[in-house]
Parts: structure tokens; C-alpha cells; sequence
């Protein structure tokens, strides 16, 4: 009955909109941008390197700016693909993080949805909500599709998507236990590429020693 009860809609827990759309091409400007940008191919670049949710703002690419302001996105905010192939699309949410102290804003283009969670959710539970196999699963293969190939997400119906959220002593249990998952993860990686490293290094020396 309890988990009933904690069923929300992503609408009922946090405020949902668009990305900034580009006219043309995003251009980099790494030598002399005002802004950073995030699009997906960051999001996913940044995930297969840490295997983590976190999207560090000082990872992100700049650009040169000229819009508006109300198009900045502040730190703590969660970002969702909002377009991707059905059945093998990205729709991992990420939590855009200020690593380091930065002037420089964040500007998201429309290939994400942005979402700000209310009070009584954290931004990286949602994120890690958003995460689930279960939501994932939904995510690529049934909501948003339009035809047989492509997956299409509004403010509509990533609003009514239904999410467990307990309180927020239980969130925080909830991050604790996953960021030590995450660590894990990562110190196995590692020592795989180790190893992987020193059995090149061992096949090679027995090589030599044939010849």
C-alpha cells in the first residue's frame, strides 16, 4: 500500500521544459566561448567514462553565446534525452554538476528535456529514478515513439511518466548505497584495465622469447 502511495508523476514532482533549439549547427568555441553547451553526445561521453549520472559542467564544451539569459540552466538541474532510436536510443538522465567554481553558464539544447525537481525530491534521486531498468525500458521502447524507428519525448508525456518517490531520508540511503555501487564499478574497471594492460605486457615478452 506504501509504495501505492509514493507512485507520483514526474508533472506532480518537478517543473518540465525544453532545451534551447539552435537554428543552425553548434558551433565549439573552445579558445574563446562564453557558455558551455550540453547536447547528448556529451551526456553519453561523460557516462561511458564514469558510469556515473553526474554531467560536470566543467567537462562541457563552450560556445559563443549571444541569447538570451533565461536560456541558462543552473547546476542541480536533471537533463533528459528527449529524441533517440527505438529500442537502442540513449535516454539516460544526467545530473548537471558544478565540479569546480565557474562565471561561465550552462546552455541545453533541445535534444533534452530539463527538469527541476520540487523541494521534497533531491535532483539526484530523480536522476537516479529516471535511471531504473524499468522507466529505461519504457523510455526506448514505448513512450514518445512516433512510427516504428524513432522515439519523440515532450513536456507531456515525460511528465506522466509514474516514479516511486519515498521520503528524503530514504532518497539519501538510496544515493549512499548507489554511489558506492558506482565506486565499485569504477575500481573494478580499473583493475581489469590493469590487468589487461600486464598481460599485453606478458604476452609479448613470451612472443620474444620464441623468436
Amino acid at each position: 500500500m506504501k509504495q501505492t502511495q509514493n507512485l507520483r508523476s514526474l508533472a506532480e514532482i518537478a517543473d518540465i521544459r525544453t532545451g534551447f533549439t539552435f537554428r543552425e549547427k553548434v558551433e565549439e568555441s573552445p579558445d574563446n566561448g562564453n557558455a558551455h553547451i550540453a547536447q547528448i553526445k556529451d551526456a553519453r561521453c561523460e557516462w561511458e567514462r564514469t558510469n556515473g549520472n553526474d554531467l560536470l559542467i566543467s567537462q562541457l564544451p563552450l560556445i559563443h553565446w549571444e541569447g538570451k539569459d533565461k536560456a541558462f540552466v543552473e547546476p542541480g538541474t536533471v537533463l533528459l534525452p528527449a529524441r533517440g532510436a527505438k529500442g537502442s536510443g540513449y535516454f539516460r538522465a544526467s545530473c548537471l554538476m558544478a565540479d569546480e567554481p565557474s562565471s561561465l553558464p550552462v546552455v541545453v539544447s533541445s535534444q533534452f528535456l530539463i527538469i527541476t525537481p520540487k523541494k521534497e525530491v533531491l535532483s539526484e534521486f530523480l536522476c537516479w529514478s529516471l535511471n531504473q531498468p524499468a522507466i529505461q525500458y519504457h523510455l526506448t521502447e514505448g513512450a514518445g515513439s512516433q512510427g516504428s524507428n524513432i522515439v519523440m519525448l515532450n513536456t507531456k508525456l515525460a511528465g506522466e511518466l509514474q516514479l516511486q518517490i519515498p521520503s528524503l531520508k530514504t532518497q539519501h540511503k538510496i544515493l549512499h548505497l548507489n554511489r558506492l555501487w558506482e565506486q565499485e564499478q569504477q575500481l573494478t574497471q580499473a583493475l581489469l584495465k590493469n590487468r589487461d594492460i600486464m598481460l599485453q605486457g606478458m604476452f609479448q615478452q613470451l612472443l620474444k622469447e620464441t623468436e
